[in-house]
């Protein structure tokens, strides 16, 4: 509808406004059966090559519709947008409207063609498909059918020449260990030893038979994602799930284990089913009860029939071992019920399944067993095996020239035995230099479809995905092999170019996330080792080329100047120099570019921005530019930009004319500012910028505007119009930490409500700053204005600064913040003591003790051992600078904080009570820092727990350091200890502490130290500061040693005050 208002408005005539809309909507409607089309055509692509030139022309046609349509949503909102707040007279002469009624003047034409072409080309693909049978059904690859026999001729009496020939075909090069251990897993012994074949002794039949294996219907998709649950760790039959990448020979090892003398000697009845690409419950079941030796069944009965009566042959069964060979995630959701009737059979039995998703592993090992994940072989083993593979019987060393290119060739496949044979097979016809080269030179998806087994294998993965995954997944190889992914930015590009289909409530950038975790749940994309503990990925080397196999019409990595880009390429990587780019003249059909990114260090001196008219994602990330070109400006179909890393550092004008741009990353980059029309990018949802532009963008006005917006790290609120707290109502998508500054402006509680921040659920960390300083006078209207300041139930970090009030909200209790984790107060000057509503009731329920000390009720108070009004989940708090606060004892105990780990108390210099006592009963508490609170009134001395690591005490005073050195006893995990202006310690018996972890020690200013124990304490210590001690004679001050070097080292050391 608003597209015909746009058309309508824009002066064409009411009728052909009418047809255009029609026409439109036909368009648009024709898509879906153009992707399903697309989908089906993916399974046959690679057996007609007429079929995989249609379905090039279809995806391109498609593409082209797809942008023709996104074109007219852009002009639309542009309209929108640019006649906002201009006045019908002005709407009428806007250069929008004219330039509006220029693209639907052009566009009937377009509409028509568009059409015509993509009708064609889906009945030319339609009628292929249905003479080849992929239209009638759901369409399948034809998976290879597989039985427990090794995948080698059997030869009887000749063992050694018979082991000789497997290794030479790679059935068992290297898969010794992995075996002995799965063997192990099974409860095999590995020395061979007399046969026990379960609880009646007996051999059968079924034991030397190989089930039957029939072909697996055709598959049904999905949807069986269940989540994992526990398997009743009192089963019989044990599940041990064999998982790894396609081609990486998880069905040989199982072959290999099957057929083992010893394996067969422990079970007395053996089973292999082929599972395959549909998980049958009646099929698979029927195959088990034919392989268990009994009475003749109906093979047609119902699946409960079946189940019966496998129960009953499991009754008199020996224990057995049953092989699942190439299960996928569909079983996920059957598999329960079809291991309810296994689940009791003869103690001892075994299941061992082999799949190439992490997830059906989770699902179905039992909880006494882990998954085997099973890795390419080793490098030194490989390289024997693939010498065999390529030089066939002749003497490898007779050929050193080859045998470089061919060590080459191999680190490229990572271990895969099936790469090995494919490659191999090809090496070994020509062993000439020439050929090996050629061979070294390609990609795997170049060689004939019929020559390639490893492809074949690992399409399977791709071919299974849902369509959205799979458009996500074959756009990464527009990016060179080995490129690090980082999880959010790969979303967020995905996001823009539109392959994230919205579901339900779901953010997109959600959505997208899962659609990542599908294709690392198949291998697909594995964690980078280059980024420990960082969400960044990488593809296999096989998987990028398979990637490639698929989209190679559609994405184009321009390594050299020799490869062109083909005319149909919607997504491209330039990884050659900017000279050598430009010596390569005009490039075609940039128009149909929808990506576009260059290397790091690009040398940007192009004009040619502006033919770019469908780009969604420019990447020049670390490209040397100080200026944006401002052909850039002219791409208004663009959603992402990337200028991180750069040296611009100021963007063009217009540039806030690209009203359907999603991301703008300048993170890293030299921009110093930003400019007050950013509020026009309505669209925006990402915008990562250097500290300097960040700063200037709190103070932008309007920034309500951006309503998608997901990152806003500071927000500073001012009088002036547009700068109102309330600009943060309606930005909901906020996420990480946001920054609420300067909130003495805000003037009334109806406008602090108004920033609606319960409603940002996405939020992790929020800080509320009134002012930069302490001031020591009440502000009521603070503790007014924080009372509707109440954050989302799932925020972690709350930081309260410069606050005048004397009291925290009613909202801080543990039932309206149950995921807190840290709390900050900070140059909070008039809080007295932490008065919090539960506590409140807690000492009107009568729980002070005698002593005036708060303890927990001894009844009605617990819940397994919390009381009820616990912050439980609160591990880390730091109290800085809060002048007036005198006394914590109602906070700072073991009920209220059962979980904290980090306790930081510095510069309140009125500080009188904290319960130091009980310090003990914080079991987890890992961190004490303790400074400059010199009024400190302690009539217990303090206890500190065994948990304890780092301990910081600065300039308080007597009553506190009194605790020592009784305090450090027991302290067995003790790693860094830092005293200053302690005055009244006159002891630290180094040698006594029983930690023998301590690697840092710095005492300085003690007056009446005396003793650490001699120098022997201070020899396994990596770090010490010792100075300003004059009555300490044991060791010649000041006395330095400095070793801690190491990344956690340096992370030690941050502690010190």
């Amino acid at each position: 509808m608003e597209a015909l208002q746009w058309i309508l408005s824009a002066g064409t005539n009411f009728f052909e406004g009418i047809q255009l809309s029609n026409d439109l909507v036909r368009l648009q409607a024709t898509l879906p059966k153009a992707r399903m089309l697309i989908c089906r055509s993916e399974w046959g692509m690679f057996k007609d090559k007429q079929l995989a030139k249609l379905l090039s022309h279809l995806k391109d046609t498609t593409y082209d519709a797809e942008d023709l349509l996104r074109q007219l949503d852009d002009q639309v909102l542009r309209q929108r947008i640019e006649d906002a707040d201009r006045s019908r007279a002005g709407q009428l002469l806007s250069s929008s409207l004219n330039l509006a009624k220029t693209y639907i003047r052009g566009s009937k034409a377009r509409i028509k063609e568009t059409q015509e072409k993509l009708d064609k080309v889906v009945a030319e693909i339609e009628g292929m498909l249905n003479l080849m049978g992929l239209m009638s059904v759901e369409p399948s690859q034809i998976m290879p059918e597989t039985s427990s026999v090794i995948s080698a001729p059997e030869v009887v009496g000749r063992d050694g020449e018979r082991n000789a020939l497997i290794e030479m075909l790679g059935v068992m090069i290297g898969r010794e260990a992995q075996r002995d251990q799965v063997i192990k897993l099974l409860g095999v012994p590995l020395t061979r030893g007399r046969r026990s074949a379960g609880s009646n002794g007996k051999r059968t039949t079924a034991g030397s038979g190989v089930a039957s294996t029939s072909r697996a219907k055709q598959p049904k998709g999905n949807n069986g994602r269940a989540g994992h649950a526990e398997i009743n760790c009192k089963s019989n039959v044990s599940v041990i799930p064999i998982v790894g990448i396609g081609g990486v020979g998880k069905t040989t090892l199982a072959q290999y284990i099957y057929n083992d003398p010893r394996v067969k000697n422990h079970f007395g009845v053996m089973i292999w089913v082929c599972v395959s690409d549909f998980f049958d419950k009646k099929r698979i079941t029927k195959e088990i009860i034919e392989s268990i030796p009994g009475e003749e069944f109906n093979p047609s009965c119902s699946l409960n029939a079946l189940q019966i009566e496998l129960m009953e042959r499991l009754k008199m069964c020996p224990k057995f071992l049953l092989v699942l060979d190439d299960v996928w995630p569909n079983a996920n959701a059957d598999w329960e019920a079809f291991y309810a009737p296994l689940r009791r059979g003869p103690e001892g039995s075994m299941i061992l399944v082999t799949t190439r998703c992490p997830v059906v592993a989770t699902r179905v090992t039992t909880s006494n067993c882990e998954p085997f994940h099973l890795e390419g072989l080793p490098t030194d083993v490989f390289w024997d095996f693939f010498k065999k593979c390529a030089f066939g019987r002749n003497d490898p060393e007779s050929y050193p020239h080859l045998q470089d290119i061919g060590r080459s060739i191999s680190t490229r496949l990572c271990g895969s035995p099936l790469a090995a044979k494919t490659l191999g097979r090809l090496l070994s016809m020509r062993l000439t230099e020439q050929h090996w080269r050629t061979i070294q030179k390609s990609e795997l998806w170049e060689l004939r479809h019929e020559e390639n087994e490893i492809l074949p294998a690992l399409q399977l993965s791709y071919l299974y995905l849902p369509e959205e995954v799979k458009t996500c997944f074959m756009f990464c190889s527009m990016f060179p092999k080995d490129y690090s992914f980082e999880r959010d930015k790969i979303v967020d590009i995905w996001v823009a170019e539109g392959f994230v289909a919205p579901e339900g409530s779901m953010r997109s950038e959600d959505v997208g996330i899962c659609y990542l975790d599908e294709m690392r749940n198949r291998f697909l994309f594995q964690a980078d080792p280059k980024f420990p503990n960082k969400a960044r990925y990488v593809m296999h080397d096989l998987i990028h080329d398979m990637a490639v196999s698929f989209s190679m019409d559609e994405c184009f990595v321009m390594q050299d100047l020799s490869n062109r880009m083909h005319s149909t390429v919607r997504h491209m990587s330039i990884e050659v120099d900017g000279e050598s780019l430009t010596r390569m003249g005009d490039i075609q059909h940039f128009n149909k570019l929808h990506s576009l990114r260059f290397i790091i260090g690009f040398d940007v001196e192009i004009t040619w921005f502006n033919q770019l008219s469908n780009i969604l994602y420019l990447s020049l990330k670390g490209c040397k530019l100080v200026k944006l070109p401002e052909s850039i400006c002219e791409l208004n179909s663009l959603r992402y930009l990337d200028i991180s890393h750069s040296s611009v550092q100021e963007l063009p004008e217009k540039l806030w004319c690209l009203y359907s741009l999603q991301v703008l990353d300048a993170s890293r980059s030299s921009l110093k500012t930003i400019h007050q029309d950013v509020t026009k990018l309505i669209n925006l949802r990402q915008l990562a910028l250097p500290v300097g532009a960040s700063q200037a963008l709190s103070k932008v006005s309007g920034l309500g505007n951006l309503s998608c917006l997901r990152d806003l790290s500071e927000f500073r609120v001012a009088k002036e119009n547009g700068r109102g707290i309330g600009e943060l109502k309606f930005m909901n998508h906020l996420n990480g930490t946001l920054a609420i500054r300067s909130l003495i402006h805000v003037g009334s509680v109806q406008e602090a409500a108004e920033a609606r921040l319960i409603d940002k659920q996405y939020l992790k960390e929020l800080v509320l700053q009134w002012r930069q300083k302490s001031i020591f006078t009440l502000v009521n209207s603070d503790n007014e204005v924080l009372e509707h300041l109440r954050p989302h139930s799932r925020i972690e970090c709350l930081k309260i600064l410069g606050f005048a009030g004397d009291t925290l909200p009613s909202w801080f209790k543990p039932e309206d913040l149950p995921t807190l984790r840290s709390l900050e107060l900070s140059y909070c000057g008039c809080f007295q003591s932490l008065s919090i509503p539960c506590l409140a009731d807690r000492t009107q329920a009568g729980l002070a003790g005698g002593d005036g000390t708060q303890h927990a009720s001894s009844s009605g108070s617990h819940n397994n051992g919390i009381a009820p009004f616990a912050f439980t989940c609160l591990t880390a708090l730091r109290v800085y600078r809060c002048i007036g606060l005198t006394n914590l004892e109602q906070f700072l105990i073991p009920e209220t904080l059962p979980s904290i780990k980090s306790i930081v108390l510095e510069r309140c210099s009125h500080l009188k009570s904290i319960p130091v006592h009980r310090f003990a009963e914080f079991v987890c508490l890992q961190d004490l820092k303790i400074c400059r609170c010199r009024r400190l009134e302690c009539p217990r001395e303090m206890v500190l727990p065994t948990s304890l690591r780092r301990l910081c005490i600065v300039a308080c005073n007597y009553e506190l350091e009194r605790s020592f050195p009784a305090c450090l006893e027991n302290l067995a995990s003790l790693t860094l200890l830092q005293l200053v202006y302690c005055d009244s310690v006159k002891c630290i018996p180094l040698n006594s502490i029983a930690s023998n972890m301590l690697k840092c020690l710095v005492i300085r200013l003690c007056l009446e130290l005396s003793s650490i124990g001699g120098l022997q304490g201070l020899a396994s210590i990596q770090h010490i500061q010792l100075s300003d001690c004059p009555k300490l004679t044991e060791v010649q001050l000041p006395f330095e040693k400095k070793e801690l070097r190491t990344k956690e080292g340096k992370e030690l050391l941050k502690f010190l005050h």
